[in-house]
């Protein structure tokens, strides 16, 4: 151990001598130039022109929905230019994303078919994505051409493909409300006759336990383009409790000279209901009825009940009875 810390000793000696030894001054002088010289460097290198290529992306925007181009259109535009250096480094951080904005809508209502951006109009649009020092040297391509053919259009109903699953406890509170519920679907004639609807993506929600509203795509079909592509599913969701009403009985198409009776003459009905529900819910909102068709040539005293109507937010069970006793009366008989 005593040898360890005599070498330590040595070296921090011989490092301290060593630093005092050197001449700082003539150091700092010599650093001092280098730094000068990088910065006149720098400047030179950034005061020489240079040529480089500017990707410019192009966007179409308002391309009518009745219209569909047939052409491929060029995604971009290839320019080359010529500027300092200083200006090209300007370019990485404000131009490299700076789109092209080709407005098809005003192109189609002011030329004739087929439709041509010329080298002269496009070439003003480019430079309007250089810097003013920028000399253009290049482009490609030189001209945009496009063609459309017109679209026929079809009114849609949307249907929801896809699939809820709730939470223990929870139901749906009513019927779901798409947003819109009918769209527009453009395409050849032949093609729209065979669609009935617009059916979305089959997406599964799981684990609702409250209220949701989601947006989900309308499913594409080749050759059609469907506006809007999107729509809002609106998913009513509400803790269910379980409730019982008292309901009569009733004969649907029964003749006029005809009397029903029923033993019982009223029947019990569980359900589960919202609870937000709860206190809406009356014997009211419920028919149970007895076909007079179905049991005019019955010979059993005995019929199994319908649940006619019922509101569209309750789950119900089977009425209880679930069947009834019956006698029909011929009231011209009296």
């Amino acid at each position: 151990m005593a040898k360890m810390s005599n070498t330590k000793k040595i070296i921090k000696q011989e490092v301290s001598s060593f630093l005092k030894e050197i001449h700082w001054k003539k150091v700092l002088t010599f650093l001092f130039f280098v730094m000068l010289a990088s910065i006149f460097w720098i400047m030179q290198i950034y005061r020489q022109k240079f040529e480089a290529t500017q990707i410019i992306p192009i966007k179409y925007v308002n391309i009518p929905d009745s219209i569909l181009l047939v052409n491929d259109m060029p995604t971009h535009i290839k320019a080359r230019y010529k500027d300092d250096g200083i200006t090209l480094f300007k370019y990485f951080f404000t131009k490299d994303k700076d789109s092209l904005v080709i407005n098809v809508k005003k192109i189609i209502n002011n030329n004739p078919q087929p439709y041509i951006i010329q080298s002269g109009v496009l070439e003003q649009m480019i430079r309007s994505k250089l810097f003013a020092t920028s000399d253009l040297l290049s482009y490609y391509p030189s001209y945009i051409s496009f063609q459309y053919a017109p679209l026929n259009k079809k009114q849609l109903a949307v249907i929801y493909d896809g699939y809820i699953n709730l939470n223990p406890g929870y139901m749906k509170d009513g019927e779901l409300k798409i947003t819109p519920d009918f769209v527009k679907a453009y395409g050849r004639k032949e093609a729209l006759d065979t669609l009935l609807y617009a059916h979305t993506y089959a997406d599964t929600i799981t684990n609702l336990t409250g209220d949701k509203t989601i947006s989900v795509k309308i499913k594409p079909i080749n050759g059609i383009k469907f506006v809007p592509n999107t729509v809002q599913i609106s998913i009513p969701v509400d803790e269910y409790t379980e409730k019982e009403v008292e309901v009569p009985v009733k004969c649907i198409n029964l003749p006029a000279n005809m009397t029903a009776r029923f033993f019982p003459p009223k029947v019990k009905i569980p359900m589960y209901v919202g609870l937000k529900r709860y206190k809406d819910i009356s014997s009211a909102n419920f028919q149970v009825v007895v076909d007079y068709n179905e049991i005019k040539e019955k010979t059993e005293s005995t019929i199994a009940l319908r649940i006619l109507s019922s509101p569209d937010f309750v789950k119900t069970k089977s009425p209880v009875p679930s069947e009834v006793e019956f006698i029909i009366e011929n009231n011209t008989e009296k």
